[in-house]
């Protein structure tokens, strides 16, 4: 019995001594959860872009007019729609409340054509003008607002462009008259909106609305008659351009995702 108590009181011991020894190790934590990463605007980028435009042209003759189309003779408004592409490149930064500021250049080339015919109430002479904006170049800032990766912005600016035309004047009889033509350097303002979207680092997609108003600039109109005869011809001459584009832009220096603090 003696030798029984002895070894059963050595078992007890050695259990408890073990359970305090385990007591003793430390306890791991459980993982702490990571917040996921917020996608960051900051950064220079270039890009591309392509789109549909939409144009209309008003013009109004300046002395000393002509014949057929005396001072102030309202041309018929020329309507016009096309094909642009090109680049962009610009620079943002986000602030740490969704705030995101930025500037940004755009240059496209268009295919944007249209035509008018005006009819002179003075002798019947027709005139057909054929014009094209063939490019343009924006220069803008930028305002958004990120909600991860979205952009919503909005976008203002000076717009400088290039158009030219040809023109073919028919005397009341049917006989071809005259041809003219002119390039015109054109300078205005733009405003805008849209939309991108980070679909990986570095890389996002846009889609914007921009309206390019020209403000009103002469141009002057060279002329030469079918009898050998050149002269000039003055117009007082606006156009406004409304322009939905899409478009991919690459950050550079992109760095790591960070972590929001909002």
């Amino acid at each position: 019995m003696v030798r029984k108590f002895l070894l059963a009181s050595a078992a007890l011991a050695l259990i408890s001594t073990n359970s305090g020894f385990a007591a003793d190790l430390p306890v791991k934590a459980p993982p702490v959860p990571v917040p996921p990463p917020v996608y960051d605007w900051t950064g220079l980028y270039v890009g591309g872009n392509f789109g549909w435009g939409w144009a209309h042209v008003d013009g109004t003759q300046l002395a000393p007019g002509t014949t057929n189309f005396p001072t102030g003779t309202v041309f018929a408004r020329e309507n016009s729609n096309g094909f642009l592409g090109g680049v962009q490149a610009g620079f943002n930064y986000q602030t740490p409340y969704h705030l995101v500021v930025g500037v940004e250049g755009d240059f496209d080339w268009t295919d944007i054509r249209g035509s008018a015919t005006t009819i002179s109430t003075v002798t019947g002479f027709t005139s057909t003008n054929n014009g094209r904006l063939r490019d343009f170049a924006l220069l803008t800032g930028r305002v958004g607002w990120a909600a991860d990766n979205w952009l919503f912005y909005a976008k203002g600016g000076v717009a400088l462009g290039q158009s030219s035309s040809s023109s073919v004047g028919v005397l009341a009889n049917g006989t071809l008259f005259e041809t003219g033509s002119s390039t015109t350097d054109r300078t205005g303002w733009t405003i805008g909106a849209g939309v991108e979207w980070g679909f990986a680092p570095g890389w996002s997609a846009k889609i914007e609305y921009n309206h390019i108003d020209f403000v009103s600039s002469n141009i002057g109109i060279n002329h030469i008659e079918t009898v050998g005869t050149f002269f000039t011809t003055f117009v007082s001459s606006t156009e406004r351009v409304d322009v939905v584009k899409g478009g991919i832009n690459y950050r550079f220096n992109w760095g790591a995702p960070v972590v929001a603090n909002y």
